[in-house]
């Protein structure tokens, strides 16, 4: 197998993994955590987990472009075609996630105009390589209307990239090595995480727990955290206490992804009632949230009051006024209803 037919395999291949990983994995888990609107960071760890993977197969990917002389139309020597590859995907990588952070926590702007960004970075890289790779064999194939566009887009992001880093390094140089830390251990973190939850008290840190049972959290981290939380001698009223509390939003997400024991029903089941009529107050009013936040808080209810609502079915809690308060706050001008 000569050279140039090895490069376009493995490129291809590296592709069409890198679109896998974008349209199943990644999609899913950013789009999970928009519908919460969480408040803080927890969301990062696990699209990291997916967009780490993610643009390191297109970097194999982009590196096979360079070695089959896509980017020799910059005139630059062989090693820095190669530097300008990696660093490239570095910088659109960070684009990217910057993106997915915008569409998880948009505040007041719509989430519409951050998708295109999510999506377009990526696939543009990925066809920009398969063009490049195929090229040689089909010579009239056009390029150029991409590979400028994109050479720009990518020279400006490391540029900025860069100049980022170097402002980080001259104020606080330890903040860039705790950053580039972060993001190199993000596909490590369970252990670490699962290290945390040993060592954390169930009295005093039960509402640290309740973020880590989350069900957005990995299965393993869910469950060491559910146990350790189990381990609270009063365990039940620990959550009604949360769920009671201002704070209630992790204690919802844990009745949502975690079932109960027969005799812990009953006395949840007025505060689960309790959080869910606090959530609905919450909802802000309808000239002060954008559209796509209303379709986002519709689907997030529909989907999860519901099954929270049927961990109670067997309780004398009434929750019939749950969902009809719930579609008022949100849609109270919906003649269908």
């Amino acid at each position: 197998m000569n050279t140039a037919l090895l490069l376009q395999i493995t490129g291809n291949a590296c592709v069409g993994l890198a679109a896998l990983v974008l349209f199943f994995p990644l999609q899913r888990r950013f789009r999970d955590f928009a519908r919460q609107y969480p408040s803080d960071n927890r969301w990062a760890t696990p699209v990291l987990g997916a967009l780490i993977p993610l643009w390191l197969l297109l970097l194999v990917a982009l590196l096979c472009m360079t070695a089959s002389g896509g980017f020799d139309g910059l005139r630059l020597g062989g090693p820095l075609l190669y530097a300008f590859a990696v660093g490239a995907s570095g910088a659109l990588a960070t684009v990217n996630f910057v993106f997915i952070a915008l569409y998880i926590r948009p505040g007041f702007t719509p989430r519409g105009i951050y998708t295109p960004g999510i999506f377009l970075t990526p696939c543009a890289t990925g066809l920009l390589v398969v063009l490049s790779l195929y090229q040689k064999h089909a010579p009239g194939l056009p390029v150029a209307w991409l590979w400028w566009p994109w050479v720009i887009f990518a020279a400006s992001s490391l540029a900025l990239g860069a100049g980022f880093v170097g402002h980080r390094l001259f104020r606080t140089g330890f903040g860039v090595r705790e950053l580039v830390g972060r993001i190199l251990t993000a596909r490590n973190t369970t252990p670490e995480h699962l290290a945390k939850i040993a060592t954390l008290d169930p009295r005093s840190d039960f509402f640290e727990l309740l973020g880590y049972a989350s069900p957005y959290r990995r299965r393993a981290l869910r469950e060491a955290a559910t146990a350790r939380m189990r381990a609270h001698p009063e365990f039940v009223q620990a959550l009604a206490a949360n769920l009671s509390s201002s704070h209630s939003d992790r204690g919802l997400e844990f009745l949502f992804g975690s079932a109960l024991a027969p005799d812990e029903q009953a006395p949840l089941a007025l505060p689960a009632r309790t959080a869910l009529e606090r959530f609905i107050r919450d909802i802000p009013a309808p000239n002060y949230i954008t559209r796509a936040r209303q379709k986002q808080l519709l689907r997030f209810g529909r989907k999860s009051f519901p099954v929270i609502m049927g961990r109670f079915s067997g309780t004398d809690v009434d929750f019939s006024q749950v969902m009809p308060a719930f579609e008022q706050a949100l849609r109270p001008d919906d003649s269908r209803r």
